[in-house]
């Protein structure tokens, strides 16, 4: 055992690590090593949904919220935010000023998609038994917008299925509304129909709450995460709060105002449940029993939220919100994950060995490789079974459709692939990419990646070859 180890009380370190060289990026040394963690083991069903991300996926295994995030901090596009012109000088403004800096910058780049073609559509019956191992259906009506739940009163009198255009399918019929990593949000911008980025709601949160770290050099501990059944927003402790809501940031004064924006922005506080408050420490849940979040932390954020929601006392609306969120005083508080540690004056590279070291010890950051698409970090497995599963726009391609497609992945570096989905939509991938596009389409037992090209088999007969840069860490995937 290390002298610094021994000093901290740490019984049998993992991932020991120079003490001296960590030390110097900001965080002590005895937060460098963990001992044997009491982490709850993650299953196959959570990693290849940290890959699929569906709002379903999400509200199932709150811990993908932030894993998402995560992938969002390690993403080279949000740090190449930093070096726009648009940008300059932004970590010496005020905090409230850089977050409108950023506010500019998302509504000049993204718009909010929500449709039922974009990524496929499920059954209600298919949902409800896979996850029935972790929610029973009677608790997953009661708190899911797809499955039964209408807490806004607005839902009643337009009818939930015909407002999200569900209503020309069977009842049973429900979409695959996938959340967005920054790449795949960017790639809108090759979709028929879309000149910038796209994403839905939880997506939008997602990249708000990643940029407003890497870029605004905001805390995370200052950033929290609130998903409702119909939609997800940030609180942001930042002045009196800020508020995100899709593309929009809605201050104390907004919030009160009476404009039409206003109230769109009210909505989901004024008539819905807080299904999941999530945050750098953890997480707590509508409907199960633990919590992983500080409770100082959700105390803190709990208070300052509902001051938030008291109207000014000029303000052209008086109605006071009082914030149905998930109840601390019946949960037990499971506080055995390691804390992230993260600080906005770590780079990206310090960050990334931070979290690497973490994946042992702290479940968000042990799912956000997956949530990255990092085959160069992960076994191709979940990545498998998610692109074979819950990939259903892409199952009618032929070899000739995807031959014709663009040789370019929409994820940087050498290890990070598309899912089926996404190379469809967005019309390109590298090789293996598509390898396993064909797959999902069209049939295989096998792709494997050696000299430069990616090949699926059947059985022992190639069904097509591409010329691949991606270098996953396995070499051969069993796909069936």
């Amino acid at each position: 055992m290390c002298d610094v180890c021994e000093a901290a009380g740490i019984q049998n370190p993992v991932n020991p690590v120079n003490p001296v060289k960590k030390a110097a990026f900001g965080f002590p040394p005895a937060l460098v090593y963990f001992a044997a963690t009491n982490m709850k083991p993650i299953s196959d069903e959570e990693k290849s949904s940290a890959v699929t991300l569906s709002d379903m996926e999400i509200f199932i295994f709150p811990e993908l919220m932030y894993s998402l995030v995560l992938a969002n901090i390690l993403s080279p596009r949000i740090w190449a935010w930093r070096n726009l012109d648009w940008f300059d000088g932004i970590r010496e403004m005020r905090p409230k000023k850089r977050l409108q800096r950023l506010r500019q910058h998302i509504m000049d780049n993204y718009t909010f998609n929500l449709d039922l073609e974009t990524w496929g559509l499920t059954t209600q019956q298919r949902e409800l038994e896979r996850f029935a191992p972790f929610l029973s259906p009677d608790e997953i009506a009661r708190s899911n917008a797809l499955f039964g739940y209408q807490g806004d009163v607005y839902y009643y009198d337009i009818d939930i299925r015909r407002h999200f255009g569900l209503d020309k399918y069977s009842g049973d019929t429900i979409p695959y509304w996938k959340t967005e990593t920054v790449e795949a949000m960017d790639a809108f911008r090759r979709k028929p129909g879309h000149a910038v980025g796209a994403g839905e709601c939880v997506s939008l949160a997602g990249l708000y709450a990643a940029a407003a770290f890497v870029v605004c050099g905001l805390p995370l501990d200052g950033i929290y995460l609130m998903a409702t059944p119909l939609h997800s927003q940030n609180f942001l402790d930042v002045d009196t709060g800020i508020l995100t809501n899709n593309r929009r940031l809605v201050t104390r004064a907004m919030w009160a105002n009476g404009t039409v924006i206003s109230q769109q922005a009210r909505r989901a506080l004024e008539h819905e449940r807080v299904t999941i408050v999530s945050h750098e420490s953890g997480y707590i849940h509508l409907l199960y029993p633990e919590a992983t979040i500080d409770p100082a932390a959700y105390e803190s954020f709990s208070r300052k939220l509902t001051a938030f929601l008291v109207p000014p006392a000029d303000a052209a609306d008086q109605r006071v919100v009082t914030p149905r969120l998930p109840d601390a005083g019946r949960v037990r508080f499971d506080r055995s994950d390691a804390p992230l540690g993260l600080t906005p004056e770590m780079d990206r590279a310090e960050i990334a060995q931070r979290l690497d070291a973490l994946r042992s010890s702290n479940r968000a950051a042990a799912l956000a490789p997956y949530a990255a698409r990092e085959l160069g970090a992960t076994e191709h497995g979940p990545f498998v079974r998610a692109a074979l599963d819950r990939n259903p726009v892409s199952k009618h391609a032929t070899m000739e459709e995807i031959a014709a497609l663009g040789t370019e992945s929409i994820y940087d570096g050498p290890s990070r692939l598309a899912q089926p989905d996404e190379v469809w939509n967005y019309g390109t991938g590298d090789g293996l990419e598509k390898c396993l596009l064909a797959a999902n389409a069209l049939g295989g037992t096998e792709i494997r990646v050696e000299n430069g090209v990616a090949t699926l088999l059947d059985g022992e007969a190639a069904r097509c070859s591409f010329p691949t840069v991606k270098s996953p860490r396995d070499r051969v995937w069993r796909l069936a």
